[in-house]
């Protein structure tokens, strides 16, 4: 499958609904008439100002225009057609580019359904626990089977006496009488219960929903960041913006006290914040690293409010429960913004050669931190490095995923369990680095570190992760971490997948399921 979904159909297809031709579109946009056909005939790929520029005078989002939501349309039809459920109903992989250009209305709502399917899914498996496990519906399950087997018991009775004595038969009629009615009242509160509980059921994954507004933003929001670059002034306008820093401006700007508290006070995850006595209570167990980036979480909380409610009114997000998500998602991205000011993190970043600990160190900032904000530098013209990033728990849920590197990330199912995000639990907190090849011949470089939550003591629960990041390897003389691996062999590569109902990779040792249909690969996009 094509990596890219090809621009020139796209472009050609607007500037005709705008009624130009190329040479007012090329004049418009600062390029030559020849130059815009070769882009038109898929002759020529383009990206950053130039795309930015088309797209304006297009009056499209920029996305709209290269196709990264189609790219995304695309990935997301191969890994539903590996679903068991259309075993019986192959799709050839290759159509999906040309459906997703010509019926993309049909291929979301197509894809609306399957994540209806998929949550459906989820609440029958949540639902099946839930009988076996939960008290109430063990107890509620007991009283209907002693019921019905009083009734037929008195049933029994009446089929094989029929010269019972008037007392004893009204006896038994009494017994099946009040027998019933508290069947019909045992039957009434499982259905009760039942009802609560899907009462609270969500067509869709909320943690979907936010993937996909962090996509159509390329996970790049300018707003937060020119409010961030203002708090940044305001916190401290030598730009150090240290915890002091940030204390003393929720102090002095919002009257809010911060206590430092040993971990047994606290919830598991370290902190509380208590908006009616204006406390935000930080764990003595806690990194400095976390401290920081929680104290300037509830800055951005409380003055990029605006700005973050109107990105959540306007992204396609379905419940209350998306919209929650994603303004904590939005109050991270601003926090990080803050801490990491844009053009001296991506400066830093281009100076270090990408090493991340090396970013830490600069900018006191943890592992994950780091990994993350190098995925936002998606400014149109001012871009990073187009990375990917990818956070499992040590069970391989993916908790966390984005990618601008045009790796395909599982969004269904569990990726492959020879990538380095997995890898990196057997030797936590050192890194691993890995140079891959997908089934298309695409490589790419992959970076992961396992990394601890938690402490404060010796029965304090903690929590293991994996963070992984990574690129194509056309970046690689701007990635430290490819220094020394084989990259000019491809077949030094290890050979991945992207999961492995969609590898057609026959003799991998640790497949855990069969390809969906033998023959059609689905790879990078």
């Amino acid at each position: 499958m094509s990596r890219q979904i090809p621009i020139g159909h796209r472009l050609r297809r607007h500037r005709k609904d705008h009624g130009l031709t190329q040479m007012a579109l090329a004049e418009a946009v600062g390029i030559s008439p020849s130059y815009l056909n070769l882009i038109e005939h898929n002759r020529r790929a383009i990206g950053g100002s130039l795309l930015v520029r088309l797209a304006e005078a297009l009056e499209l989002e920029p996305g709209s225009l290269s196709g990264s939501e189609e790219g995304r349309l695309v990935s997301d039809l191969g890994e539903m057609t590996a679903d068991p459920v259309f075993e019986e109903a192959p799709l050839d992989t290759k159509e999906f580019s040309s459906a997703v250009a010509n019926t993309p209305a049909m291929v979301k709502a197509l894809m609306t359904l399957y994540r209806a399917y998929r949550s459906s899914l989820d609440e029958v498996d949540i639902l099946s626990e839930r009988l076996s496990h939960d008290p109430f519906l063990a107890d509620a399950s007991h009283s209907v089977l002693t019921r019905i087997t009083a009734i037929r018991t008195v049933a029994e009775i009446f089929h094989s006496y029929d010269d019972l004595p008037s007392e004893k038969r009204a006896h038994f009629n009494q017994t099946l009488i009040r027998e019933s009615e508290r069947l019909a009242e045992s039957a009434t509160e499982i259905f009760n219960f039942l009802e609560r509980g899907a009462a609270g059921r969500r067509a869709v994954n909320p943690a979907e929903e936010v993937d996909d507004l962090l996509y159509d933003h390329d996970n790049y929001f300018p707003e937060l960041e020119t409010r961030a670059g203002e708090l940044q002034h305001s916190v401290d306008p030598e730009g150090g913006v240290f915890l002091t820093d940030l204390i003393l401006h929720l102090e002095a700007r919002h009257d809010v006290r911060v206590e430092r508290l040993s971990s047994g006070n606290l919830p598991a995850r370290g902190y509380r914040w208590d908006p009616q006595e204006r406390v935000l209570q930080l764990s003595r167990a806690l990194p400095i690293t976390s401290s920081r980036f929680l104290a300037a979480r509830l800055i951005c909380r409380l003055e990029a409010g605006e700005e973050i409610e109107a990105l959540v009114r306007s992204a396609r997000l379905t419940t209350d429960m998306a919209r929650e998500r994603a303004r904590e998602a939005l109050v991270s991205y601003a926090a990080a913004a803050l801490l990491f000011p844009y053009d001296a993190f991506r400066e830093a970043a281009l100076e270090l050669r990408h090493d991340i600990e090396m970013l830490q160190q600069r900018f006191a900032a943890s592992w994950e931190q780091v990994c993350h904000r190098l995925t936002t530098l998606r400014h149109p013209g001012r871009e990073g490095v187009p990375f990917h990033f990818l956070r499992t728990d040590i069970a391989g849920n993916i908790s966390k995923r984005f990618s601008a590197s045009g790796l395909q990330l599982p969004r269904y199912s569990g990726a492959c369990p020879r990538w380095a995000v997995h890898e990196a639990y057997l030797t936590p907190d050192r890194l691993v680095t890995q140079y891959v090849r997908l089934p298309d011949n695409t490589t790419y470089l992959f970076v992961a570190r396992a990394v601890r939550r938690g402490g404060g003591g010796y029965w304090a629960p903690q929590a293991v992760h994996s963070v992984m990041i990574g690129c194509d390897t056309a970046f690689a003389k701007d990635i430290v971490y490819a220094d020394g691996l084989p990259l000019d062999n491809p077949e030094a590569a290890v050979p991945v997948g992207v999961g492995c109902r969609q590898c057609p990779r026959e003799d991998c040792l640790q497949r855990a399921y069969d390809q969906a249909e033998p023959g059609l690969e689905v790879g990078a996009t």
